[in-house]
């Protein structure tokens, strides 16, 4: 357990960082992203599960991320929370927006949340986000649990979190209130306990005898409108989503009892990444 200005100064000043494969970056929020983050912010799509509407104007946009500013410099004594960019490695491309927020220095707690552009939804961008999130939380900050909550009705984001690692934790009765409609709350969560038995468990190795044509076999029994070959990848299957990619994590324990733990189920986004796993030495 880090102290306390040991943590403010690491929370404050680090960002969190991924794996070399992945690629997109976390990146400083800035103003100077106003008009890159306003033209997803105008898509509704990403707004379906927020209590807010749709930013209509840049000034909404400005306003908001002016909000979001003022509540990273107001906590400079006691900080609570952190927003950061995200970026695709290839051509700075702002993809979305990450946080970690609520933190509670007695709990040793902390509530994530991101949000992508809906355009780019289906990547596995949220899937690499959770991992930086979950390793920043946990080996950097050196917290004892990472949290959440999103409408019961969010079936993505249940599966991604579930996929994560994270665990169900109950119900909460009308937590939101969505232009006048209650909507029950899924709250999840993870302890560092979780985190730290799902990196050091034994990777289950598989026999090399499983072959390229089996993993395609496979994806194609989710994917039944797909031409699937070896080439396929979440980047170039516009069916291969986020909910589809559970699907065909799922199907391949079943059928090929081909193991995932939630770092790799992030990584998993091609016939050739799923290959290169089963042979693994």
């Amino acid at each position: 357990m880090l102290i306390k200005a040991n943590l403010l100064d690491k929370f404050s000043c680090i960002l969190p960082k991924l794996d070399s494969e992945s690629d997109i970056y976390f990146d400083h929020f800035l103003m100077d992203g106003l008009e890159e983050m306003h033209q997803y912010s105008k898509d509704e799509r990403l707004y379906e599960f927020f209590e807010f509407e749709p930013f209509k104007e840049i000034e909404d946009t400005k306003a908001y991320i002016e909000k979001l500013l003022n509540r990273m410099s107001n906590d400079t004594i006691d900080q609570k929370a952190m927003y950061w960019f995200v970026r695709r490695k290839s051509d700075d491309y702002l993809i979305g927006s990450a946080a970690l927020v609520n933190m509670n220095y007695d709990r040793q707690s902390i509530e994530w949340g991101y949000g992508i552009n809906p355009t780019l939804w289906g990547y596995g961008y949220v899937l690499q986000i959770q991992e930086a999130l979950k390793k920043f939380t946990f080996e950097v900050l050196e917290l004892n649990r990472l949290h959440g909550v999103t409408m019961v009705e969010n079936d993505r984001t249940i599966q991604s979190v579930l996929a994560s690692g994270m665990r169900h934790e109950g119900i909460l009765r009308d937590f939101y209130c969505k232009q006048g409609v209650y909507h029950d709350g899924w709250q999840y969560g993870m302890i560092s306990k979780d985190y730290y038995d799902a990196q050091s468990k034994d990777k289950q190795l598989i026999e090399s005898k499983i072959t390229k044509d089996d993993i395609v076999r496979v994806i194609s029994s989710v994917l039944t409108e797909e031409e699937v070959d070896i080439h396929t990848s979440m980047k170039n299957t516009l069916s291969w989503d986020s909910l589809n990619h559970m699907a065909i994590i799922i199907e391949l324990k079943n059928s090929l009892s081909i193991e995932f733990n939630p770092s790799e189920i992030a990584n998993a986004t091609s016939v050739e990444k799923i290959y290169n796993k089963t042979h693994e030495s």
